[in-house]
């Protein structure tokens, strides 16, 4: 049952010392003030989930075990009850009011829509490592090799979705790591969703849980996935027909 304009979901993992104030500046600047948050605890073995809770999330979705960003952005979605579905990284290097610049985007009738960094007005504050700033290129350029798509950023923790469109991308999606993304707007275009991107600022801060270059490898294993499944029919599933465009 949907009964919440704005569902965010906030994948968390190790982020005892940011879910706090995720929690409290998303309350502040998101408005209606019935957004609905749902923290989703990537096997944390710290105080995350309690933290969460004790903070004023609406829903704090514990995981036994560290599975990947896309597990838990997929685990968020599927317990989610707004209209509009939106998820974001917990330690906020997208402003939290970038979340309604977001949601005005589906309101005119886009079913997906994604922050870019590539984007001709986008903005980024303190300037990203070389080694990111370069990778993060590189895996785009590859993943439009492997993953045909006109996304210049495929990658931006800043996206959402009507209910709709997230009730029919999700569930479908199998990659659990980074390039879940990749695997979304594969998904979406697949389904003949109405996507459209937003210029975001971004202030940069350091992921120290994440180690680059393993994951890096990883996720270019993962959109190679991607485009196996693609050919031999894995993602053949017709969408609900409320969501095929005619």
């Amino acid at each position: 049952m949907i009964d919440q304009r704005i569902s965010v979901i906030l994948p968390a993992y190790r982020a005892a010392p940011l879910v706090a104030e995720a929690i409290q500046r998303i309350r502040d600047d998101v408005q209606p003030a019935d957004v609905e948050i749902i923290v989703v605890d990537d096997g944390s073995e710290d105080e995350t989930a309690l933290i969460a809770r004790q903070s004023g999330a609406n829903q704090v979705i514990e995981l036994t075990e560290n599975r990947g960003k896309g597990e838990a952005v997929r685990r968020g979605m599927a317990a989610a009850s707004g209209s509009y579905l939106v998820f974001t990284d917990v330690d906020l290097a997208y402003r939290p009011s970038q979340i309604m610049s977001i949601v005005e985007v589906l309101e005119g009738g886009a079913d997906v829509a994604l922050g870019s960094r590539r984007h001709s007005e986008s903005e980024e504050n303190g300037p990203p490592s070389l080694m990111r700033e370069q990778g993060s290129r590189v895996f785009n350029r590859l993943t439009r090799l492997f993953v045909p798509g006109p996304h210049l950023d495929t990658q931006c923790g800043l996206k959402g979705f009507t209910f709709q469109a997230a009730q029919s991308i999700f569930p479908m999606s199998r990659i659990d790591g980074f390039a879940f993304d990749v695997e979304v707007l594969f998904l979406a275009r697949r389904f003949q969703m109405e996507i459209a991107e937003i210029p975001v600022v971004v202030d940069h801060v350091e992921q120290s849980t994440v180690r680059f270059i393993p994951q890096a490898i990883r996720m270019l294993w993962d959109v190679a996935r991607v485009r196996l499944w693609s050919m031999t029919g894995r993602y053949n599933d017709a969408p609900p027909l409320s969501l095929i465009h005619i």
